[in-house]
Parts: structure tokens; C-alpha cells; sequence
């Protein structure tokens, strides 16, 4: 009797670090030990969350797919942890594209809170007279994160605003030439507006000329943001990140038609379970800036501030 007691402690202790669970109709195990998750991205449940929350990025929405399921498929062979750089201006969804990777690699928020490491260039590196201090903090800040879990999402917002230099620091890291550490089960990411300009251009070009805007490509911007993050300023600029391909993709995020803000409207309403009438969903829709002048056919400030105005109407109504 005292022994079945034991052998259920024993079972109950661990299925803590164990988890089941059944995905699009196949089988997924997963390891935690010590908020330390062995996971791996189920790509048609991120598809999935994609199309029905993230819109106006095909581009974007099928350049970061193939890039997680490219490296999923080699990931015993990976030599190097897999980084992007994301460039557009802001409200195209940079952020959230990186939060929903972040989410579909840790299921568990607690997990996520420990593995989603998000640096943001204004506030975690604001007087230049520090930038030795900033470097020697970051690297031990990386090292020790992934020292205690090779698994991690890093985030770098708004790396424009990131004095130049800092960044160098990471290179060994990236490469997996650290010997201290394994890096390669983590994800890097930018996120910077460097290019941004040439993005708006080359959108409202393809409109003018009667493209349609599904018929860009990747190809058509990778080239340009490459040169745009080396040479504008900010913490890529003339970095041995870039100069040593260390960047596997460079991703653009295209600016947001008013198609695209009355989706993010409606998948906002649906989230919180709310109803405007169309009336009010105009009123928020006016409050919106367009532009460039005089076509002003794209949001200045795409989807950013929908969530706050809808609160609004909906806590008003």
C-alpha cells in the first residue's frame, strides 16, 4: 500500500514537467524542465492565427513561415540560431508578428514571461556616453538567458534608436562561436523603420502603375533594407552583423490600407467579444490618419491605435 503511495507521488511529480497534448489532429510532446520548454512551432496552427489576425503582410506572413519551418526541418543541423530583421514603419504588426511567434514557441505563459526576452532601444540604452556598459550587460544578459535554457525568443524593438556598436557584441552569439553556450534553438529578431521610406515608395508606386500589391515579393525589398540598415542610423549601422551575412532574412512589412485597418477593427471587436455599428466603426476609421499627400491611401499609423479607440466605443456603448 505505502509502495502504490509512493509510485503516484512519483507520477503526479512528473507530469509537472510533462505535458500531453493533441494538435491538428496529431500528437505533440512537450518537456518542460525547469521553464525550460524542448518545443517545437506547429506551422499550420501559426498559419492559421495568421490569417485571421494578421493582415496586409503577405509578404511578411510568408517569408517568416517558410524561414520557422525551414528551420524546424533542419534543426539538427543547424549551425546557427536563426535570425531576422523586420523593417517597416510603425502599426504594420512587427510587434505582433514577433509576440505570436514568441507565443506559438512557449505555450505556457510562465514559460513565455522567462523565454520572451524583449530589448527596446530608446529605454534600455538612452545616454551614449554608456555604450561599453550597454555591451557588457547585453552580452551577459544573452549568455546567461540562454545558459539556462537554449530555447528563446530575443527581441531587439526599435533598433534604430540603438547607438551603433552595441550590437557587434552579439556576433559570436549568432554565429555559435560562443563555446560557452549552444545558441542555435533561439530565434533573433530587429525590429527597426530603417527602409521604411523605400517600403511606401515601392508600395505606392504598384499602385499607381495598376500592380497589384500581392504581386510583391521579398526579392523586391531584401537588397534595398540590407543597404538601408548598414548605412541609415541605429544600431545595424555598418555592423558586422550585416557585413558578415549574420542576417538570414530581411523582412518587409508593407504599409496599411484602409481595408487592412477595418480587418484589424473587426478582429479586435471579435477578440473582445463586442459589436459597433457602422456608424461608430466610421467615426474611428475618420480618426485615422492616411497618407502620403495628396494620395493618402495608406495609415500613418496602421493598425497601432485601433485597440485603444475600440475600448473606448465599446466601454462608451
Amino acid at each position: 500500500m505505502l509502495c502504490g503511495k509512493y509510485f503516484l507521488l512519483c507520477v503526479t511529480s512528473c507530469l509537472f514537467f510533462f505535458k500531453f497534448k493533441t494538435v491538428c489532429g496529431y500528437s505533440r510532446y512537450y518537456h518542460y524542465v525547469v521553464g525550460c520548454p524542448k518545443t517545437l512551432i506547429d506551422i499550420k496552427d501559426f498559419e492559421r492565427d495568421l490569417k485571421e489576425s494578421f493582415f496586409g503582410q503577405h509578404i511578411a506572413s510568408k517569408t517568416v513561415v517558410s524561414a520557422l519551418a525551414g528551420n524546424l526541418h533542419r534543426s539538427k543541423y543547424n549551425k546557427k540560431p536563426l535570425v531576422m530583421c523586420f523593417h517597416g514603419s510603425s502599426g504594420t504588426g512587427k510587434n505582433y508578428l514577433s509576440d505570436l511567434i514568441a507565443s506559438h514557441m512557449f505555450y505556457w505563459e510562465k514559460v513565455k514571461n522567462l523565454r520572451y526576452h524583449v530589448i527596446h532601444g530608446r529605454s534600455d540604452f538612452p545616454m551614449t556616453s554608456q555604450i561599453e556598459h550597454y555591451k557588457k550587460k547585453l552580452h551577459s544578459d544573452v549568455i546567461s538567458a540562454i545558459k539556462s535554457c537554449d530555447t528563446n525568443v530575443f527581441v531587439f524593438d526599435e533598433v534604430h534608436y540603438i547607438p551603433m556598436g552595441i550590437l557587434d557584441i552579439l556576433a559570436p552569439i549568432l554565429e555559435n562561436n560562443d563555446v560557452s553556450i549552444d545558441s542555435r534553438n533561439s530565434i533573433f529578431i530587429f525590429l527597426t523603420n530603417a527602409g521604411s521610406d523605400y517600403i511606401i515608395q515601392k508600395s505606392l508606386d504598384n499602385l499607381t502603375n495598376g500592380f497589384s500589391r500581392k504581386n510583391m515579393k521579398v526579392e523586391d525589398f531584401d537588397t534595398i533594407l540590407l543597404k538601408s540598415a548598414f548605412n541609415e542610423e541605429g544600431g545595424l549601422k555598418r555592423s558586422s552583423l550585416i557585413d558578415s551575412h549574420i542576417i538570414d532574412f530581411y523582412v518587409p512589412f508593407l504599409p496599411l490600407e484602409k481595408n487592412h485597418v477595418q480587418q484589424c477593427m473587426e478582429a479586435e471587436l471579435k477578440h473582445l467579444e463586442k459589436h459597433l455599428d457602422s456608424e461608430t466603426k466610421s467615426q474611428i476609421l475618420r480618426m485615422i490618419t492616411f497618407g502620403p499627400k495628396p494620395e493618402k491611401i495608406f495609415s500613418t499609423v496602421g493598425c497601432k491605435r485601433i485597440k485603444a479607440w475600440i475600448s473606448t466605443k465599446t466601454y462608451n456603448n
